[in-house]
């Protein structure tokens, strides 16, 4: 586990590399499921942190894989293109923003049964999940922005304030 934690590091590192801002996201939110799953109690809770922590794995390499796409894209010149490629990395960092919402809401919801010596531990996870979903929020929001199309922008934010009400 170390040298392939130490290698996406160096990747995160590297100038030029694709693993950037929402690979690192999406181990955020990995991480605080990872944490509340240790100290939820509730069999579904732990079900659902598991789910959630899985996804968010698989983000990692799937962000650093549309990210690439969506700037290959910028240099063919080709509009149609570069704004599917994008949609398709703000999908992604929408999967993350919505673990990340569901991670926080599971750690609310923990306060209340994890033993006062781990609330520590709970309290990182609520804010590793917070941090995630934020950062989550700026890359679709920076995203957005390159995209002229009003109603994909609308129905994306609405989306998001969705999610972030649960």
């Amino acid at each position: 586990m170390p040298e392939s934690l130490e290698k996406f590091l160096g990747q995160v590192a590297t100038r030029g590399s694709w693993v950037g801002g929402g690979s690192v996201t999406a181990l955020s939110a990995a991480l605080a499921a990872a944490l509340l799953e240790k100290l939820t109690l509730d069999p579904h809770a732990i079900r659902r942190l598991r789910r959630s922590r899985r996804a968010c794995v698989r983000l990692i390499r799937q962000d650093a894989e549309t990210f690439a796409r969506a700037i290959r894209a910028t240099r063919s010149r080709n509009g149609q293109v570069f704004r599917r490629a994008l949609k398709a990395a703000t999908a992604v960092q929408e999967q993350v923003f919505h673990h990340a919402c569901a991670v926080q809401a599971a750690s609310r919801q923990a306060r209340r049964t994890v033993k006062p010596r781990f609330q520590s531990d709970l309290r990182c996870a609520l804010k590793l999940a917070t941090a995630a979903r934020e950062s989550a929020g700026i890359l679709i929001h920076t995203n957005l922005a390159w995209l002229d199309e009003k109603a994909y922008v609308s129905t994306v934010r609405r989306k998001l304030r969705r999610a972030a009400r649960h």
